[in-house]
């Protein structure tokens, strides 16, 4: 008899099982994610009930993802602003708020700390909060119409558990948005484009360390290499050291910041208008630095780019005009050696009297430790900038660095944007700019009525010497006693070139009366300007770039 075999199911092996659960895992765990994400997106269509609103406001995003705002009234256009700027930027808005505030620490860790001290000690929310004061009425208002649109949103992503993903990752919850914050971020554009105060302190650093005429064949061609009485009096080891290692640590911004920009008149142009470009080149960032958007109510339409919690437009058009800026990198920083009492650390001589310096405690929260106690001297020139990074304060008995800058004082440069933004023409465009103080820019103008002009423009001190070295801050025969007349700064209307560019070099003559740079970019990018034919014939003055990221004809 025979006994028919079973068929017995092919098992399947342990190995393959584990791998199909673990993929369905995955991919469970992918789709979760997704959705949770999807969840945190802004949304971008619909209708949205915005509290604060005295009229609905039509949004529409382009193919780019451009937001195009239009409004009824003033308010409700800023507002609107400040409220689809923060659905799209408000990780980048509240990280930019809290570097130039000194505030990351609280939210990063005490890996941020020494960037908290320096900021602290520069400044810059002091000078936003007093720049404020000086703000119109109208300006204050669309500061804080823009700030409701921001805490709107804010509010809303709380309450609907929507805040972007940056800050579940981060662990924490942004705060209530503020016009100073709109004002900090310009106040660190302007350090962001400036920092020229390092060379000062690196070639006074050269004299002390060698020879003198080595040192200062290496000192930029333009700049003045004369010493003043005094100036080299030698500090003790520890202030040089501690100088050294302030500078080492410090945040300077990139090198040579700047940007390219043109303009070119109807008369070479196809379509007979005026053609404007304009590359403002900054440092990488991710999300860019720059936000673009459209803006329209009844009285205007002005559109362009901004700075991610700014309100209006920094560079564009609106239906009259365009304007676009490069850095004009001005020698608006000094630093001033300031002579300390020896048994006083807070004690500095002034035209042979001990002044008391300004000390501010700051406090700084640290995410995961106690609060960091730092103490700020602020002398009659500015902070001192030399000792923000000695942690036990051994400070030298002798000699300190204090910094002068013009963006360390109120300005104005928000109201200046307002008032561009509605100019019809190049003379209502160049009244606006008696409000834009810091950092000074390479201003590029096209009208509508055809002018194309030029303007160097901001707060340029008037001193003695162009100050390649820190001066003494014991005397006042190196303090600033004037600025730049507004009506003497460089300025070019309709030139017979039928052109104007700048990259970031000195676009005037050597016989411009006023001081404004001792060093300027490097210069081949001016070269090639100077080597490309304009209508087939060589030239011998500035003419268009070809590297613009954007142009617009009016």
């Amino acid at each position: 008899m025979t006994t028919p075999l079973t068929k017995h199911p092919k098992r399947i092996p342990v190995w393959r099982t584990l791998l199909i659960t673990l993929l369905l895992l995955v991919l469970l765990s992918a789709g979760t994610v997704s959705l949770f994400v999807l969840h945190l997106l802004p949304q971008t269509t619909g209708e949205v009930k915005l509290p604060g609103l005295r009229a609905p406001v039509q949004v529409t995003r382009d193919s780019q993802g451009v937001p195009h705002i239009k409004a009824q009234n003033e308010h409700d256009l800023y507002m609107a602003q400040g409220y689809v700027t923060a659905q799209d930027r408000l990780f980048q808005m509240d990280m930019s708020r809290r570097l130039a505030s000194g505030q990351l620490s609280e939210v990063v860790g005490k890996s941020a700390l020494d960037k908290d001290k320096f900021f602290r000690t520069l400044g810059l929310r002091r000078a936003a909060e007093r720049s404020y004061e000086a703000y119109s009425d109208e300006a204050k208002r669309i500061l804080s119409a823009y700030a409701k649109g921001v805490n709107a949103y804010i509010n809303e992503a709380k309450r609907n558990h929507r805040l972007p993903l940056e800050f579940t990752l981060a662990g924490y919850k942004p705060r209530p948005w503020t016009p100073v914050d709109s004002l900090i971020i310009g106040k660190y554009m302007a350090y962001d484009l400036g920092g020229k105060w390092k060379g000062q302190a690196f070639r006074y650093l050269m004299l002390m360390q060698y020879p003198q005429a080595k040192a200062l064949d290496l000192f930029p061609p333009e700049t003045d290499r004369t010493i003043p009485s005094g100036q080299l009096d030698v500090p003790s080891k520890r202030a040089l050291s501690q100088l050294t290692t302030n500078l080492a640590k410090a945040p300077f911004p990139a090198a040579y910041n700047g940007s390219n920009n043109w303009v070119i008149s109807g008369s070479k142009t196809a379509t007979g208008k005026p053609l404007l470009a304009n590359d403002p080149h900054l440092g990488l960032h991710l999300p860019s630095i720059w936000y673009q958007t459209t803006l329209s109510e009844p009285h205007r339409q002005v559109s362009g780019v901004v700075f991610a919690g700014v309100p209006g437009v920094i560079l564009g058009h609106n239906e009259a005009i365009a304007w676009g800026v490069t850095n004009l990198a001005p020698d608006v920083e000094d630093l001033y050696i300031e002579k300390r009492h020896p048994h006083n650390p807070d004690l500095f001589l002034y035209k042979g009297n001990w002044e008391q310096a300004k000390i501010i405690t700051e406090t700084i929260p640290v995410k995961g430790q106690q609060p960091v106690r730092h103490k700020v001297r602020i002398t009659r020139h500015g902070p001192i900038v030399s000792e923000w990074a000695d942690p036990k304060q051994n400070l030298p008995t002798d000699t300190a660095f204090a910094l002068r800058w013009t963006a360390l004082e109120p300005t104005t440069e928000f109201e200046a944007t307002l008032r561009i933004n509605r100019a019809r023409n190049w003379e209502e465009f160049k009244k606006a700019l008696t409000y834009f103080d810091a950092p000074a820019q390479n201003f590029v103008f096209a009208g509508s009525d055809g002018t194309i002009a030029y303007r160097a423009n901001g707060k340029i001190p008037v001193r003695k010497g162009n100050r390649a070295l820190p001066v003494p801050g014991w005397t006042d025969e190196y303090e600033w006693n004037s600025f730049i007349p507004w009506e003497e700064l460089p300025t070019i209307v309709n030139p017979s070139s039928g052109y104007i560019a700048t990259a970031n070099h000195r676009v005037f003559s050597y016989e411009y009366p006023h001081h404004i740079a001792s060093t300027w970019s490097p210069p081949y990018r001016t070269q090639r300007i100077h080597e490309v034919p304009m209508d087939g014939r060589n030239q011998t003055t500035i003419v268009p770039t070809a590297s613009s990221e954007t142009s617009r004809t009016v």
